[in-house]
């Protein structure tokens, strides 16, 4: 499928994390925040332009870099025999746009982390917890049962890769639908919605913490 041409994408989430948590960290670690208030007192203001920056740089890049890994991927697999499983140009815009989506809003989320818990190392460890470790359980070295796989999908950020769904669920054909065969227990979009929940709640918690507490 076009989704399988974005393997790359979990590298990627992995480096979002990592420079998303570190939007906020860093100035924390060079004791450079005491001037970002000074110079803007309405901290909530603070966060929610840092979260706007990141997660436009972050859409940006995921954007062409899924573009153009679509489109290529494809013609690379079709010139070595790949049988690559047609899709419509709504649904592959879906994929591409859903994909640098995800990427943003999982920056805003470390984004969020590194501004609650201060710290670059345990922000990047506490969102890849949250969002790459359930990815990996669930998709990429599929351990849990169908069950608790199936429920985590639903609940968790990783339930964001949805976007990614090519394939059709068939109600009279029996088959083994789990995320990590292409399939996702919610539709595209509402896969999305969890992680812009988590997002929110995050972002909800950062900004109450950053106002409460001292530089």
């Amino acid at each position: 499928t076009i989704a399988q041409t974005l393997i790359g994408v979990f590298a990627g989430l992995i480096v979002v994390v990592v420079v998303g948590a570190m939007f906020m960290t860093a100035e924390y670690r060079r004791g450079l925040i005491r001037v970002t208030l000074a110079a803007m007192p309405r901290r909530g203001r603070v966060l929610a332009a840092k979260a706007v920056v990141i997660a436009a740089v972050t859409f940006a890049a995921g954007l062409v870099s899924a573009a153009v890994v679509v489109t290529q991927g494809q013609r690379v697999l079709r010139d070595h025999g790949v049988y690559v499983w047609p899709v419509t140009v709504l649904t592959e815009v879906r994929v591409i746009v859903g994909t640098a989506a995800v990427l943003a809003v999982a920056a805003v989320i470390a984004l969020a982390i590194g501004t609650v818990l201060r710290r670059s190392a345990e922000a990047v460890a506490a969102v890849i917890v949250v969002i790459v470790l359930p990815y990996l359980l669930i998709v990429a070295v599929p351990v849990l049962p169908l069950g608790p796989a199936d429920w985590l999908a639903r609940i968790c950020p990783a339930a964001a890769f949805a976007v990614q769904q090519t394939l059709i669920q068939y109600p009279q054909v029996s088959n083994v639908y789990v995320p990590s065969a292409g399939y996702y227990p919610l539709p595209p979009w509402a896969g999305f919605g969890v992680l812009c929940a988590w997002a929110a709640v995050a972002l909800g918690l950062a900004a109450y913490l950053l106002r409460r507490r001292d530089a």
